[in-house]
């Protein structure tokens, strides 16, 4: 089977991968959004996890290739698992999932290895698995960190990987943002100590590295990151938050889609949660009243703002409430978005030189100082936020 994809142009896929695509756990990948409510802010953000899906197996496909010609021992057995691996490795997914589970720790991430084992266990799409022969394979390579040989799961799941790879395009294009990296960086992969890593012998091959992390904080600060994004985010991430306290549970979204969730919402009749879903539906988003940056206090206060308010949902609901108060509006109208510090993971890529194999920066405590200058800059995008109703920005304040 031939898929036309905008990124990778005709994708090929084989019959057990076919029969994978269509179980209804994989074909719900296409009602969830790639980046979540990006599109608010560029309407050609649309695009799914599913058509990510199958540009991150063609990813994956073209790496085992590139290792192959390079002389490592990559067998037929091996290929298959890891591309099966990253067809399905976001099946697991929720609706919105990055809001709940990284932003505002409502429930475990999506590629935990419950979730995932779960999610590889349902009707049809753990049938397809044993139609593949590499069912075992498959969980294991996607739940277990000590997968051998690790360079199977690296492939999938580490720092510049498939995943990535398609993602960086593919977010860029239908952002239409005019960025992109050099395919030559797809020929540098390597096996070197049973490790995926890129071969590093020559400097281009170093700079264009570099561009790939440049990349990614470009796309953060620009798209993941945009303010009407994070509030977009933040209300529906409250919404689900108090559906939570009326009784809402995690198997109760597991199988929904992005509008199967809105709908969930809505269908319990409170009026908090439904005036939140309607304002993401209809783009009247809670406005920025405050804004406070690592650059203004420092890392030491932001990590105690963040073990104050994200890793304590009593402590942010206090004072959303001690706000609304003030400024006199009901609490569901006030967020306090105050998220975990996240890093640039992809610093932390393997790399192979003359000296041999280590991560791009190291020695941690004194890293190259253009990764480190990158390190920084993404950790500088941090940013806590007082989300309340227009026209209530100067009493917040």
């Amino acid at each position: 089977m031939v898929i036309r994809d905008p990124i990778h142009g005709d994708i090929r896929f084989n019959e057990v991968e076919r029969r994978l695509m269509d179980t209804r756990q994989f074909q719900r990948l296409r009602g969830i959004r790639q980046t979540g409510t990006a599109h608010l802010v560029y309407p050609g953000c649309t695009h799914t996890r599913f058509e990510h899906s199958l540009g991150t197996a063609a990813m994956a496909r073209h790496i085992a290739g590139v290792l192959r010609d390079s002389g490592s021992s990559v067998s037929t057995d091996q290929e298959t698992a890891v591309v099966l691996a990253a067809l399905v490795h976001d099946v697991s997914h929720f609706p919105f999932g990055h809001t709940f589970e990284d932003e505002c720790k409502l429930f475990p991430r999506h590629d935990s290895a419950d979730r995932m084992r779960h999610a590889l266990s349902q009707d049809e799409l753990a049938s397809a698995l044993d139609a593949s022969g590499q069912r075992e394979q498959v969980v294991a390579l996607l739940t277990e960190r000590g997968f051998d040989p690790p360079w199977m799961r690296q492939i999938v799941t580490s720092t510049v990987d498939a995943d990535l790879l398609d993602y960086l395009r593919r977010d860029a294009y239908f952002a239409g943002l005019k960025h992109d990296y050099d395919d030559r960086i797809l020929s540098t992969f390597t096996v070197a100590d049973n490790k995926l890593a890129i071969n590093l012998e020559k400097l281009s091959t170093r700079t264009e590295l570099l561009h790939l992390l440049r990349l990614r904080y470009f796309l953060t600060e620009r798209v993941y990151y945009h303010h009407a994004k994070v509030a977009s985010g933040a209300m529906i991430a409250k919404a689900v938050e108090l559906a939570v306290q009326l009784g809402l549970r995690e198997e109760d979204i597991r199988n929904l889609t992005d509008g199967g969730l809105l709908r969930s919402l809505i269908a319990r009749k409170d009026e908090r949660i439904e005036r939140l879903v309607r304002g993401v539906v209809y783009r009247d988003l809670l406005k920025r009243a405050y804004v406070l940056s690592t650059g203004e206090i420092g890392r030491r206060a932001r990590d105690e703002l963040i073990a104050s308010y994200t890793r304590s949902i009593e402590s942010r609901q206090r004072v959303e409430r001690e706000i609304a108060d003030a400024i006199v509006v009901e609490p569901d109208q006030v967020i306090l978005y105050c998220p975990d510090i996240s890093s640039i993971k992809e610093a932390r890529v393997f790399t192979k030189t003359k000296t041999g194999v280590r991560r791009l920066n190291e020695p941690l405590d004194s890293p190259p100082f253009d990764v480190k200058a990158v390190e920084d800059q993404y950790e500088r995008l941090w940013k806590l936020y007082v989300f309340v109703p227009d026209g209530y920005q100067e009493r917040a304040g």
